[in-house]
């Protein structure tokens, strides 16, 4: 049984975090450099997300499509081992991360499979229906899943590579389609394609800033985290380890790839913040990426594999780390609006 709720103090706290944003930093006396090395201190343990702290030029326009070139460059959809200078992506093989939680994706994008007893919930759909059979079809049965239904399928946000196999998905499990009410307006009014995506999904299950999704007794918790797109979905979802219960955060949508908008990298620094503060709010200690590269998962399942009844939970990293990743997404971003406002003003 589903059952949407919402969470009043959420809104509170966003309200807050831009409050702050906009108040404590109006007359800002640190340059963009300072905010960029700060954020940097906080890479250690999220080397992928340090990218961000980049302010040597302008974020680029990844969608931009001019008069010379109708889409976007291609970019290998095998996901290989290193050969000669080509770098190109290795698989990750479908792997149990959490006793209720699965990782069925590729070696660049993630598809995570959580298990809530009577159903699968899957977040994300990867490039193409393609991709869809290989790795979330094939990493669900190979991990026990296949006659399991799929009841759900969460879409963080309006990219190809995380909606485009929904077609196959919908067609094998009939699930409901999730998204923000804002992603959904944005995905239809959106003409850009890319020959290596699936069709876009058609509006179903809208979603709200701090609805709340009871899926058979496994409460997932969502945030409208605009940034990476205007209605980008944040997750907060219970994992289990053993006897311990955790809480993990799945940030939804992380690259700066649509230009110097500084309007939009400003409600960026402002949904990280607002997520900091529900970390220390909610004690999250594991913090999750749909891209595998962002946030070490590559090396984190290894260490899964490799781990001893006696060693930590690779996963399991504090609310301390957690609050890093959230800074370092803060002050990183915050250093890329005000770096576009110094040029400007020069």
């Amino acid at each position: 049984m589903v059952n949407i709720k919402k969470s009043v103090w959420r809104l509170a706290i966003m309200l807050l975090a831009v409050w702050m944003s906009n108040n404590t930093y109006s007359a800002d006396v640190y340059t963009a450099q300072y905010y960029a090395d700060k954020g940097l201190k906080s890479a250690k343990h999220f080397s992928g997300l340090a990218s961000l702290c980049d302010i040597s030029q302008e974020p680029r326009d990844m969608f931009v499509i001019n008069e010379n070139r109708r889409e976007r460059s291609k970019r290998s959809n095998g996901d290989s081992e290193v050969k000669g200078n080509a770098k190109v992506r290795r698989q990750i093989p479908p792997q149990q991360v959490f006793d209720n939680l699965y990782y069925v994706g590729a070696g660049n994008v993630a598809s995570w499979a959580i298990d809530t007893g009577e159903s699968i919930v899957l977040v994300d759909a990867l490039n193409n229906n393609q991709q869809a059979q290989q790795y979330i079809l094939n990493g669900l049965s190979a991990l026990g899943f296949g006659d399991k239904p799929v009841s759900h399928l969460i879409i963080s946000h309006g990219h190809g590579d995380h909606y485009g196999g929904f077609g196959l998905i919908k067609s094998v499990y009939s699930p409901r389609i999730v998204m923000s009410e804002i992603e959904w307006h944005v995905l239809e009014n959106d003409a850009f394609a890319s020959y290596r995506w699936g069709t876009k999904p058609e509006k179903d299950l809208l979603i709200e800033d701090g609805d709340v999704l009871n899926v058979n007794g496994t409460e997932l918790a969502f945030y409208v985290t605009p940034g990476h797109t205007p209605g980008t979905l944040t997750i907060v979802l219970p994992v289990i380890d053993g006897d311990e219960r955790h809480r993990a955060v799945l940030w939804g949508g992380t690259g700066l790839n649509y230009g110097p908008d500084v309007a939009r990298i400003k409600s960026y620094t402002n949904s990280a913040n607002a997520m900091k503060a529900l970390v220390k709010e909610q004690n999250i200690d594991v913090f999750l990426s749909n891209h595998p590269g962002r946030d070490g998962t590559r090396d984190k399942l290894k260490a899964l594999t490799d781990r001893k009844d006696n060693q930590a939970h690779p996963f399991i990293q504090g609310e301390d780390v957690v609050v890093e990743a959230f800074e370092l997404l803060e002050n990183c971003t915050r250093a890329q609006w005000m770096q576009i406002e110094e040029n400007r003003a020069q």
